[in-house]
């Protein structure tokens, strides 16, 4: 028999709460954090529910974490206490924050052209992806003047932070190679591939970079990156896996080329043998 909200306020200090009730009560916590204040509304705006639920949702948070908020009746607003501590939500980014409506906390993105396919797109090569299909594509290279068709044997997907690319067995090149998902313009024919991605070696192979901070730059500078990128104090290094073919974008994003000026390489990437 599933528990209902009644039964969940009797045994506030149970861990067992719906995901939803979990994500409502991380929702309180962020709201909280960021603007400092939330009333019921915030609640049912964000998620539809009714007032009455929305108040049960309030008490269920402050009888698990009583030193964390009071309902202020003369702002008619619940506050944060002032030993007030995240319990399910870890603040690292604003990003987490940023979609949440705060008019003493000013925020402002930069626009950017968005990097993406089209509908049909996405769904033709996400199907080859599956169906381990071979699927012929319109394709737009930076190396040629006019976009040109081509087959494509696709059997992965992976980002380097600003864009999609699709990983797969180029038939016009015989090897395989990285597609941005965006130059891709259009599909037609599909034929049932026989290439085995396991062959694909850049793929398969995961290779351990180590990452520090730029060795040319000043200690106090290098310090500061390491603290950003949240690097071990000592000796401001890490080790991370990743795939190999995905190397080349890691390099070029923290070690543009054409580029001498060390503030322009943060970081150090170097792959260990």
């Amino acid at each position: 028999m599933s528990r209902t909200d009644d039964q969940i306020l009797s045994t506030p200090h149970d861990d067992a709460l719906p995901p939803t009730v979990v994500q409502r009560l991380m929702h309180v916590e962020r709201c909280l954090f960021w603007r400092g204040e939330l009333q019921r509304a915030d609640l049912i705006d964000a998620f539809g529910i009714n007032p009455i639920q929305a108040a049960k949702d309030f008490r269920v948070y402050m009888e698990r974490y009583p030193d964390n908020m009071e309902y202020n009746k003369s702002r008619r607003r619940y506050l944060p206490l002032p030993g007030f501590v995240p319990k399910l939500i870890s603040p690292e980014t604003l990003d987490e924050f940023a979609g949440i409506n705060s008019p003493l906390v000013p925020i402002a993105s930069w626009p950017l052209p968005n990097r993406r396919a089209t509908p049909q797109v996405l769904q033709s090569m996400v199907t080859a992806v599956r169906e381990r299909q071979k699927i012929e594509v319109q394709y737009q290279s930076m190396t040629g003047e006019k976009p040109t068709w081509r087959w494509l044997s696709p059997h992965a997907f992976a980002s380097d932070g600003e864009r999609w690319h699709v990983r797969a067995y180029c038939h016009t090149r015989n090897e395989f190679r990285d597609f941005v998902l965006g130059r891709i313009l259009t599909t037609r024919h599909v034929k049932s591939s026989e290439v085995d991605s396991s062959n694909d070696n850049d793929w398969t192979t995961v290779v351990d970079v180590r990452v520090t901070p730029n060795p040319d730059l000043a200690s106090e500078k290098r310090e500061a990156i390491a603290l950003e990128y949240d690097l071990p104090r000592k000796t401001m290094e890490a080790t991370l896996s990743l795939r190999k073919a995905m190397l080349f974008y890691v390099k070029a994003k923290f070690e543009p080329e054409g580029n001498d000026v060390p503030a322009a390489h943060q970081l150090s990437v170097e792959q260990i043998p």
